[in-house]
């Protein structure tokens, strides 16, 4: 063992940990800002569609919750199965524009068509023509969400083979993803309230939530890709099959599976809490004033402090990334983030709002770390999938993020609407006012509690087994290159020896 550990660190003086970056490696800035403005509909689209989408069905067409849970259930199954052949189609072609792009390029075109038909006006309909309209309306935009989303998400490791470029281009993704997670978070919430009260009519709800949130979407997604390079190298004349037990293979690999664990979990427990925010504050926070205003039909004063602060924290993050290591930097936001849901499901009605704002503040400042380092991590995780594996299957490992997260996802969100039929909450339209169940109330309180909670430490667990640093992507990337030069039998004892232990400590058996 000694001997190894000499050999290791002699042949780490070879190759400069902090070599400077190559020229061909780099992104120019503009090119980084279009690439990060990419991820306006990632980001804008899972905020506004988590807070609104089972509230909409709800509580504006009008569906039972029960069935609007197993309708997402269903969509994102189907999202989930056509997810993996998105994936190795784009790892299998070959364009002037690169593998990902033209794809990208057409997601981005058909999303306002896909949202016309999601939140089209069919109050009038009949039960069961809502119902049947509600699934395959989000059928079809989870496929249309996909057909860019898979191949965007591929790219944060294709940009450049450089790992320090790649941090900085994709912190400006997720800086871009933050804000417009916040701003599709409120903007869609007043429309809502203008709508609930009577402000706006449907009409004027429905263009504007598809033409104006659907341009904001379509637009950075269609432009980015005419301009981001993939500049990470990959063996043209390689392709993939869909064989799903090679395809889901990468999971074997450790780092890869602790990232999905990471990934999956942090932002799960945030599409819970997305998605019962607007029942969260009408049956717990109703009659609870702030400023004048009701924070039961006013939910933008709770969840306005919970975003800004979440963009706020994104430095701090990304400081502790730079001091100590990227997991460090996730689960250094762990404790607090659990700490703020616990005081989220004891609130009771007759305490000061104030507190509720103050708690806002807390989880938002905490929600950021989780939030942005799974991205940040994702391409260190594709590069030690090349070491052990020999080939770079970003587009397939990001396919099986999406997969993941889908699924899991969907049995989250379908919880919801299950939750809530559980606990008799009464549907309605947008035009009604109802008086909901105690029961609903203490649902939403226990289920936010045991879903984060569970979620939480998982994540946490799993982020510190996650053993990858930039000095050991350093090392990855020498041996990758040689790898893909045919020049692994050049290697000499000493850096054998190194690579054959990334590989055990860092892939597993």
């Amino acid at each position: 063992m000694t001997e190894e550990k000499t050999l290791t660190t002699e042949s780490t003086a070879i190759t400069p940990v902090e070599a400077p970056v190559r020229p061909e490696d780099k992104i120019p800035f503009k090119e980084k800002l279009a690439y990060g403005a990419m991820d306006i509909f990632g980001g804008g689209q899972g905020s506004m569609l988590s807070l609104l989408l089972m509230y909409f069905f709800t509580s504006v067409v009008g569906v039972d919750p029960g069935f609007a849970g197993t309708a997402v259930l269903v969509a994102k199954i189907w999202d989930a199965i056509i997810d993996p052949t998105f994936g190795i189609i784009t790892d299998n072609t070959r364009t002037k524009l690169g593998r990902r792009r033209p794809y990208i390029i057409a997601g981005g075109a058909l999303i306002i068509p896909a949202m016309l038909f999601l939140f089209a006006p069919i109050q009038g309909f009949g039960e069961v023509a809502k119902s049947v309209w509600v699934c395959i309306a989000y059928l079809v935009y989870c496929s249309v969400s996909s057909l860019s989303q898979v191949p965007f998400n591929s790219m944060s490791s294709d940009i450049s083979p450089d790992h320090r470029e790649r941090n900085k281009a994709n912190l400006i993704k997720l800086l871009f993803d933050l804000g417009s997670a916040g701003l599709c978070f409120l903007l869609p919430n007043l429309l809502l309230s203008a709508l609930k009260n009577g402000s706006i009519d449907y009409t004027t709800f429905y263009l504007t939530l598809c033409l104006g949130f659907g341009g904001l979407f379509s637009l950075p997604l269609v432009f980015g890709a005419c301009v981001v390079k993939e500049r990470s190298p990959y063996d043209v004349d390689h392709r993939e099959k869909l064989n799903i037990k090679e395809y889901f293979g990468t999971i074997k690999v450790k780092s890869f599976y602790l990232h999905l664990i990471m990934y999956v979990c942090a932002y799960i427990a945030m599409d819970v809490i997305s998605a019962v925010a607007l029942y969260y504050c009408e049956n717990i926070l109703a009659g609870m004033e702030i400023f004048g205003l009701d924070m039961g039909n006013n939910s933008i004063v709770v969840i306005g402090p919970f975003m800004v602060c979440a963009a706020l924290a994104v430095p701090l993050a990304y400081h502790n990334m730079r001091k100590r290591s990227k997991q460090f930097a996730y689960r250094f936001t762990i404790p607090g983030f659990i700490l703020a849901v616990i005081v989220m499901v004891s609130v009771q009605p007759d305490w000061s709002p104030w507190i509720v704002i103050a708690d806002m503040v807390l989880m938002g400042f905490f929600f950021g770390g989780s939030q942005v380092m799974p991205w940040l991590i994702f391409p260190d995780t594709v590069d030690v999938v090349e070491l052990k594996k020999g080939d770079r299957p970003s587009g397939s490992m990001g396919a099986v993020m999406t997969f993941c997260r889908t699924i899991t996802t969907a049995v989250a969100s379908a919880s919801v609407g299950w939750v809530l039929a559980g606990a008799n909450y009464i549907e309605h339209t947008a035009d009604q006012i109802v008086t909901q169940p105690d029961s609903v109330a203490t649902a939403l309180r226990i289920f936010i509690g045991v879903m984060v909670g569970v979620l939480f430490v998982t994540a946490f667990i799993a982020s510190c087994s996650y053993k990858v640093t930039d000095k050991k992507l350093s090392r990855i990337r020498y041996f990758n290159d040689k790898a893909r030069a045919g020049e692994l039998d050049t290697l000499n004892l000493a850096e054998q020896v190194e690579r054959d232990m990334l590989i055990t400590e860092l892939c597993g058996k």
